[in-house]
């Protein structure tokens, strides 16, 4: 698969950075989950074979190379950036998929703007509130270095931070080896001139982030999702709980349920053939 563009979009809030992987409409956008940045959604685009829609995956706000405000990060201002995207983009009705603090976003944005997605896929997330998880993660993140040694330093110690919850991102799957997801490890670096390396998203922005979304719930976004839906669970997640799947479920019959046997909460890196493969047959059924 060739290297995706990079593109750079003028949004309310800034300049936003997106990367594109040429394919047919309609088009599919990709949100990535906390500490991420667009490259993690490299995998499971490659599983959609050369058949795959037009893609599209951006940084967001506080991440990667999109901007980092003092404040606003709700689920709102998430969502309100990801509208801009698909009308700077020019998107008809792409299919939306988002993991983990992406999954929300993309969960409450197919509540709000149904008009604007032909589907949503939300991959281990729930819509419950959840003090203990933001809680437990700001205290991880507290515990990690502002600054590494090198890049090697870097990627050993981030597994150190709750392996299997919305932090266990690349940095702690993979480990120093797979030379692939090893870049997208390092994609979330911001490396000096001496080798020394810190996180290139906000530090401070992901605290927020992270307690602005887990401290209410979007029960009612759940239930007023428009379009069609799939939820897909990584069985051994920590982050989706299985009596929060069972009261999804409850709640919404009709949304495809799949869960992914042996696998944990970070579905994109650990497990993207599978994952594309299931976006496959849901699309492909869509008419």
């Amino acid at each position: 698969m060739n290297a995706p563009v990079v593109r750079m979009l003028h949004l309310s809030a800034g300049q936003f950075r997106v990367l594109e992987w040429p394919g047919h409409e309609p088009a599919a956008i990709f949100l990535h989950g906390l500490t991420g940045v667009a490259e993690v959604w490299g995998p499971t685009v490659a599983a959609l074979g050369e058949a795959r829609p037009a893609s599209f995956a951006l940084d967001q706000r506080g991440h990667g190379h999109s901007p980092k405000p003092v404040s606003r990060y709700e689920v709102a201002n998430h969502v309100r950036d990801l509208v801009e995207t698909i009308e700077a983009l020019r998107l008809d009705r792409p299919d939306l998929v988002g993991h983990s603090m992406g999954a929300r976003v993309a969960m409450v944005a197919a509540a709000r703007h149904p008009a604007l997605f032909r589907s949503v896929t939300i991959v281990d997330i729930g819509p419950e509130q959840w003090t203990a998880n933001w809680v437990d993660s700001i205290a991880a993140f507290d515990r990690l270095p502002a600054l590494w040694p090198s890049v090697d330093a870097a990627v050993g110690r981030a597994g150190q931070v709750r392996p299997g919850s919305s932090l266990d991102a690349a940095l702690a799957a993979v480990g120093p080896g797979a030379a692939p997801l090893r870049a997208i490890a390092e994609a979330r670096l911001r490396v000096t001139s001496d080798g020394s390396a810190s996180w290139l998203a906000s530090v401070d922005a992901l605290k927020q982030t992270v307690k602005a979304h887990r401290s209410r719930a979007y029960w009612s976004e759940w239930t007023r999702i428009g379009v069609p839906a799939m939820l897909i669970h990584g069985e051994l997640s920590d982050e989706l709980r299985p009596s929060t799947v069972a009261r999804m479920r409850a709640m919404r019959p009709d949304v495809r349920y799949e869960e992914l046997i042996g696998v944990g909460h970070n579905i994109p890196l650990i497990a993207p053939t599978r994952l594309g493969r299931l976006l496959q047959d849901f699309w492909g059924k869509l008419g």
